[in-house]
């Protein structure tokens, strides 16, 4: 088609004349066009122009002959054996046949290698030398290969002088990681065209690894700050030589290899720690890792290991044989713990390089290694070989390297639950079936020792559990729809039932998968439920799968053999969701809390005040006999002796009372409540007691009577109990707090509101435009000038010197033209307005809606949050005292009524985001927000030259980072450790010491023996807190916070710990999606091929996802479809709610789009990208992705002070040119790989993440080298059928080809007049020749015929055609459209779709009398097509209201506009009845469909 399109073009009869007279032929301007063409395609970088054109224009020539070559023998294999006998040279093929090509072929085989082209021209800029070295190569073959393969031996091939210098290997590890990028770019490039093509891009594919392995050996084992580098330089080319020419980690030598060179540095890492040593009475050989056993002899640390396992705990020194403990660990050789500490930090880089090469190389592409591999790898996991297996006939060297195996965990690496358990998971992810069937046969060999040795087999049971439980997690996560969620986790309950049921082994690996299901099945529960029953937040439709779920986790919990799954159940509710929730589900599932367990649901509420030490416990003691009526002598002997600071004392008083004396109204019965006697005794006694200095508050304590929320009612929400608890507790710390001190600012905020109007209040956004101005006039010297402009989308940037445009450039943000040239700006940019400040003072947060944590200036997201829950709850206090003036400080407006429930609210939303920010229950942020105030109680403090009013925006940030320093940061810094505490105190409590419920909860009985079935063992039912990125977070904000003090003056500096780390994950919840950019680019592309110009923008509207989807038919491609949908919705549901504050080509996406889901039941509109409509949801998407990427890169580029690659094109990027990665295959590798943890009963989790290590592995695999984005090409849009059909389109059409008249219009309207499915389907074809004659033009004598059946390959039968030609397209097409228009009008269908409303306005009755009247002197056929065709293509075409000559014509007179649009000469109609007075003058154009309706209506008179 194309082929004939261009022949039949004015350039196609040119070139065709040409090849007809040039010397040498056709083949000679082939030859020349591929020359010509190459250099106006191709732009060089290289000093030698010439070889570098060459070497595309022989690439382009390359694929021309493999191209030539495929279609030859496509066609010899269609050949039949007549075929052959009669041609038999048939198959003899000139090679310079290629030249016989065609000039569109060279076009599509450019593209085909475009990308290719593009990756060398990467090389050339990369490694200039390319382009000689490459001519000087002879192996025909695509020249991305060639060029990969000559950058990977001639240029980044190390040497051994290269490696053992520190300088030289550090410069070639830069050069690795600026290569990296292009390299991995190249081999997803290389195409499996023949065998050779294969064999060279394994080749470049195994030398890539050994490249790779022997930098992340530099990296981590022997980086250049480590000490005694010295003597690590030999290892690096000894790696480099074992590993060879073939380093294949999917093969089981390489591993071997790996494992080798352990041993070998095994060696020399021991005399390096620990000095050279005598031989082990052991193995024989020299001491390798020496301990020293009790009687001080040294062994090898592994061969105490193999004494320990075999029960053999003597010293095996002749003439000794002391006993030693079996859990003996051994003493340091030396009196310095220097070697051992280095030892350690030794085993820890082993670990985070092994683990790196593994998820790296061994697990790459998702593609399973050999068997050798995966049974190796379960060895590491296990740490031992299967009992039994050395005794085995021939097994003996596979035995002895099962052997080696362990040795290398003792030595080399750490085993510990990290490393194991990333092992064993990175292998369920690819080859469950391989660890079932090892791990089945592992515990079978176990069961002969379990019984005096089941500590091992026990902990690798709670690691499998562990893994199992993460692996079914990940499978729910690729379930498509909630449903399927709920379906899978009820299957694995029912599953797991029959299984344990059964009468199996004590331990097997049925019985630990099934453990691990039951696990996942009742934490899917425990959040099912909650949502059922708490949060009502379930669609109705999945009611009753969620019923069945909760059905098989109640058959599970049950069983009288099963105590353990009911426990873990209420663990999961009361640790995520707070023991309130346990007590409600309680209520309406009563199985889920054994009999033994129940309390009153007033009853056991944990007194969070016992954070507050013994003296708190002592006196709450005596005010709960003084509310019984006992005398208060006791109580006042106890205040007196208090020993503390008198506002302390007075705090823990007041708690006390408001504990056992206000908490107490809780009560419904009145006999549980304080009586009034007692209330009125203790308000005299607070009037006269010396500890009370604020007898009014004492006295407001004891009556219940603080007000609002704060006063306790029987009742209550759980929540609302727990917060005002909280509240209350703090409004005790601000009542002892000086105005002048640190919480002087909530003091005023809760005591004297009036005080604090035009405040910047902390934690409120702000404008930041004017603190970049600030920070750079800060950094001009004398004569410099700068000025802020932005560019036509709006985004902002600065022009230096002196201020005034001398070059062009692109904006960072968008690519749009930025500057300008001769101090002139480019016309569409402007500049910005001086002193702008957009930020608003006192409160603007608006309705208390949930939020995700997000920093604010200097401070954390977690830390944001605190500072801002305290922000209201001293604003709640405040509207209790004066509602108005804290009402005068919201913006938005809020009801004066309901001030104290809006910031009431407020808090509550600030508790979930703290428990977001954190990672930790509601419960425990409140336990947390407890403490804090608590400490800041104990620890109060004054810092001098604060301004506490906040004026302005600046001593908004000084307070922040002062409050944060001295409170914040450091009650955020332990969290885990003090929540745990804090619990513990709880539990232990002797009010509370007694209650079953809550020991279980917080697992504070101690654990049992093993003894009997696995699944009955204690420890397999722990609680585990998960490894999130939300507890990253937290940790590497605790981290800087322990270090922020020693950092004051780096920080004042700008230089700050790991920047790119916090960077990345503030905003890793967008920055995830932007690895669907290709596959949201190749579903637009599929998209416009299927519906451009075939669909209307109302159908794209009304149409579901679900409906197009269905109409396909080809089930490959739906499929392909669907994925690409769901990769959609997944990146729109990451970044939606940002999209309406980020312009793009001057729209914005309204915010009601955004806050739409994408189901397959949403409009299919929202998939197409257009500049209107719906259409906006995808274009926007589009833009913010490559800007959010664009962002990040450039923040990198500044930390690391790296100079950014040149803009790629969205439409040429890959996954190697982005910011992509998986959250959880990717992502999650890293961080196992850089944390250690363990888990204690009473302890909690402890876990420590390497952040530096993070960081670098980070930038290497994700960042570095990544380009800049840009949308250099005009972006695809759709084009709807209404869209192509305007009168722009014929404006164009006439352009190319002048049109004329039919020749007979009557003729075609009768054939065509009952005939509505042929006037649709000829329609929709001549859509389609519009559109190709619009873009190549053709003969206008043309028959419409020919041109689509030879030009267009579209076979016509319709006879209507046959008369007309290209000449006479526009007129045949406004008569099919008139004819459909009339059809859907006769049907009662709409015939103007896309018409604007205000042209829709019905006739008034007068008016239609008069029309009567004029009609009968108007050719009414006649009259429909003109008014028609001037709806079509004058009054509905769409007006630019910010020109300047906009006018709205809906008021314009019907009768005017006709005869203007008569007098026009694209006009084929004449009426001349229309311009005398006959016609009404007063029907507008407003009425213009209204008035063809009526002209149309047979009933009118």
């Amino acid at each position: 088609m194309a082929e004939n399109a261009l022949n039949a073009s004015a350039l196609g009869k040119v070139l065709e004349r040409a090849a007809s007279v040039a010397e040498g032929g056709r083949r000679s301007i082939i030859s020349r066009y591929i020359a010509d063409f190459a250099q106006m395609v191709y732009r060089c970088y290289s000093e030698n122009p010439d070889a570098e054109y060459k070497l595309v224009i022989e690439d382009i020539v390359y694929a021309l002959r493999c191209s030539f070559l495929q279609q030859q023998q496509r066609r010899s294999v269609s050949r039949t054996d007549e075929d052959e006998e009669e041609d038999e040279e048939a198959t003899f093929v000139d090679e310079s046949s290629y030249l016989d090509s065609s000039f569109p072929h060279i076009h599509l085989v450019h593209e085909s290698i475009r990308r290719r082209l593009a990756l060398f021209s990467e090389i050339v800029q990369l490694w200039p030398e390319s382009v000689d070295r490459l001519a000087a190569v002879e192996m025909k073959m695509p020249l991305d290969l060639k060029c990969l393969l000559l950058m990977l031996e001639a240029w980044l091939i190390p040497t051994k002088p290269e490696l053992e210098n520190v300088n030289t290997r550090q410069k070639w590890i830069d050069k690795n990681r600026l290569a990296a990028p292009v390299v991995l770019r190249l081999l997803e490039s290389v195409a499996d065209v023949t065998p050779e093509h294969v064999y060279h891009r394994d080749k470049c594919r195994f030398f890539w690894n050994r490249i790779g392995a022997v930098q992340l050996f530099i990296e981590h084992v022997c980086p250049s700050d480590v000490a005694d580098i010295a003597r690590s330089i030999q290892w690096c080319w000894s790696l480099w030589t074992l590993l060879g020419d073939r380093t294949d980690f999917k093969a089981v030598q390489s591993f071997d290899k790996v494992e080798a060179f352990f041993h070998m540095c095994n060696k020399k890492a021991s005399e390096l720690f620990f000095g050279k040593q005598d031989n082990c009475p052991v193995c024989d050989k020299t001491v390798q890792f020496p301990v020293k056993l009790p009687c001080d002899h040294a062994i090898c640390r592994h061969c105490l290991v193999e004494l320990q396992e075999t029960n053999n705990c003597s010293c095996p020194k002749e003439q000794c044989y002391k006993k030693f403990p079996r859990d003996f660990k051994g003493k340091s050789v030396t009196a310095q713990k220097d070697g051992e500490e280095k030892f350690a930090l030794y085993k820890q880089q082993c670990n985070a390089f092994f683990m790196e090469v593994v998820s790296r190389f061994c697990f790459s592409d998702n593609i399973l290694p050999e068997e050798a591999v995966v049974r190796k790898l379960m060895a590491y996991v296990t740490r031992r070989p299967r009992r039994g297996e050395s005794q085995v006939p021939g097994r003996g060297a596979q035995a002895e390297a099962m052997l080696r195996t362990k040795k290398m965990f003792e030595e080399s690496l750490d085993p510990t639950p990290v490393v194991r358990s990333f092992l064993l998971q990175l292998l369920l992810q690819v080859d469950i079936e391989s660890v079932r069937k090892y791990l089945g046969e592992y515990f079978e060999d176990t069961l002969g020792f379990l019984s005096s040795d089941p500590t091992q087999t026990v902990e690798l049971c709670i690691l499998c559990v562990q893994c199992f439980e993460d692996h079914h997690r990940r499978q729910s996560a690729l379930c498509d729809s909630e449903t399927r969620c709920i379906d899978f986790a009820t299957r694995l309950l029912r599953a797991s039932l029959d299984l344990l049921r059964r009468d199996q082994p004590a331990v097997n690996i049925g019985t630990v998968e099934a453990v691990a299901s039951v696990r996942f099945g009742l934490v899917e529960t425990a959040l099912w439920m909650h949502r059922l029953y708490i949060a009502g937040d379930v669609d109705r439709t999945l009611t009753t799968e969620v019923r069945r779920l909760i059905e098989a986790a109640r058959a599970i919990c049950d069983q009288d053999q099963f105590k353990w799954p009911r426990v873990y159940l209420m663990r999961q509710v009361a640790r995520r969701h707070g023991m309130d929730a346990l007590k409600r589900l309680s209520e309406f599932q009563s199985w889920i809390v054994p009999v033994y367990a129940r309390v009153n649901k007033n009853d056991a509420v944990p007194d969070c005040f016992v954070i507050c030490g013994d003296e708190y416990k002592k006196l709450r003691e005596l005010f709960a006999e003084v509310s019984i009526g006992k005398n208060l002598g006791p109580l006042e002997e106890a205040l007196k002796s208090l020993n503390c600071a008198p506002e302390v004392g007075e705090s823990v008083a007041l708690l006390a009372m408001y504990r056992e004396i206000t908490s107490a109204n809780v009560h419904e019965d009145a006999q549980r409540r304080p009586s009034a006697e007692a209330v009125n005794m203790l308000k005299e006694f607070c009037n006269t007691c010396p500890t009370f200095k604020n007898k009014a508050f004492a006295r407001a304590v004891a009556g219940n009577s603080l007000g609002g929320n704060l006063c306790v009612k029987p009742r209550r929400v759980a929540i609302d109990r727990d917060v005002s608890e909280v509240v209350t507790h703090f409004k005790i710390l601000l009542m002892n707090s000086p105005n002048n001190g640190l919480q002087g600012l909530w003091v005023e905020l809760a005591t004297a509101p009036q005080n604090m109007q035009n405040s910047f209040l902390p934690t409120m956004p702000q404008d930041d435009l004017d603190d970049i101005r600030t920070a750079i006039g800060q950094g001009i010297v004398a004569g410099e000038t700068p000025a802020f402009y932005q560019c036509k989308n709006g985004h902002p940037y600065v022009i230096g010197n002196c201020g005034r445009p001398v070059a062009a450039g692109t904006c960072l943000q968008c690519g749009a033209p930025v500057g300008g040239t001769a101090y002139r700006l480019q016309a569409d940019n402007q500049a910005l307005a001086a002193n702008v400040d957009n930020t608003r003072w006192g409160h603007i947060l608006g309705q208390p809606l949930k939020r995700a944590p997000v920093p604010e200036r200097q401070m954390s997201a977690a830390a944001t949050a605190v500072v801002r829950v305290l922000l209201h709850m001293s604003m709640y206090l405040g509207s209790l005292e004066n509602p108005q003036a804290i009402s005068q400080m919201l913006y938005p407006p809020v009801n004066f009524a309901e001030v104290s429930q809006f910031l009431w609210n407020h808090i509550i939303v600030d508790v979930d985001t703290i428990h977001n920010a954190v990672g930790h229950s509601r419960d425990d942020v409140l336990v947390f927000l407890h403490i804090l105030i608590d400490h800041m109680i104990h620890n109060a403090k004054q810092v001098a030259g604060l301004d506490l009013r906040l004026l302005t925006k600046q001593s908004r940030a000084q307070w922040e980072n002062t409050y944060v320093d001295a409170y914040i940061a450091q009650g955020l810094n332990g969290l885990d450790a003090k929540i745990q505490g804090a619990n513990n105190l709880m539990v232990n409590d002797n009010r509370l010491g007694n209650n079953p419920l809550l020991r279980t909860i917080f697992e504070s009985d101690a654990p049992s023996t093993f003894a009997g079935k696995i699944h009955e063992e204690p420890s397999l039912w722990r609680f585990r807190s998960h490894i999130t990125l939300e507890h990253l977070a937290h940790a590497l904000d605790e981290n800087l916070a322990q270090k922020r003090g020693g950092e004051q003056e780096q920080m004042k500096a700008g230089q700050k710990k790991f920047p790119i780390l916090r960077l990345f994950l503030k905003e890793e919840h967008q920055l995830r999606a932007i690895r669907m950019l290709p596959n949201i680019l190749h579903l637009h592309r599929l998209l416009l091929q299927r519906l451009n110009r075939c669909i209307d923008s109302s159908e794209a509207t009304t149409m579901t996802v679900n409906d197009f989807l269905s109409s396909i038919t080809d089930e490959n491609q739906r499929q392909e479809l669907l994925s690409l949908v769901n990769d959609f919705s997944y990146a729109w549901d990451c970044v939606r709610p940002s999209l309406p504050n980020h312009p793009f080509g001057g729209c914005t996406i309204p915010p009601e789009y955004a806050q739409e889901p994408l189901t397959t039941e949403s409009r299919l509109a929202m998939l197409l990208p257009s500049l209107r409509g719906w259409g906006l949801c995808s274009v926007g998407l589009v833009y913010y992705l490559q800007e959010l990427q664009n962002n990040f890169l450039e923040n990198y580029s500044i930390e690391f002070k790296q100079i950014l690659q040149a803009r790629v094109d969205i439409y040429d990027a890959s996954h190697a040119h982005l910011v992509s990665y998986h959250p959880v295959h990717d992502l999650q590798p890293i961080i196992l790989a850089n944390c250690n943890y363990s888990l204690e009963v009473g302890k909690g989790t402890t876990i420590e993440y390497n952040f530096g290590s993070m960081e670098r592995q980070l930038v290497e695999r994700f960042i570095r080298g990544r380009p800049r984005l840009g949308i250099g090409s005009q972006m695809a849009f759709i084009k709807y059928r209404e869209d192509f059909t305007n009168a722009s389109m014929f404006d164009q059409l006439r352009n190319r080809i002048p049109q004329e008249p039919l020749p007979s219009p009557a003729d075609l309207e009768r054939d065509l007049k009952h005939k509505p499915t042929e006037v649709t389907d000829l329609l929709a074809s001549i859509d389609i020749a519009v559109g190709f004659l619009v873009s190549i033009g053709g003969d206008p004598e043309m028959k419409l015929t020919r041109f689509m059946s030879d030009t267009l390959k579209m076979k016509q039968t319709q006879t209507v055609l046959f008369s007309c030609r290209l000449k006479h397209v526009e007129s045949l097409w406004l008569m099919l459209s008139y004819l459909r228009a009339r059809m859907q009008a006769s049907y009662g269908h709409e015939a103007f779709e896309k018409v604007d409303e205000k042209y829709r306005e019905p006739i008034p009755e007068d008016m239609q009398k008069k029309l009567h009247l004029a009609f009968q002197h108007v050719q009414m056929n006649m009259f429909l097509i003109l008014l028609y065709e001037c709806i079509i293509f004058k009054i509905s075409v769409k007006q630019n209201t910010n020109d300047e000559d906009y006018a709205d014509n809906s008021e314009y007179s019907l009768k005017d506009v006709l005869v203007l649009y008569m007098s026009d000469s694209k006009s084929n109609c004449s009426i001349p009845a229309l311009e005398d007075d006959r016609f009404p003058a007063d029907v507008k154009v407003k009425h213009c469909i209204a008035t063809w309706l009526y002209a149309l209506s047979p009933n009118r008179r």
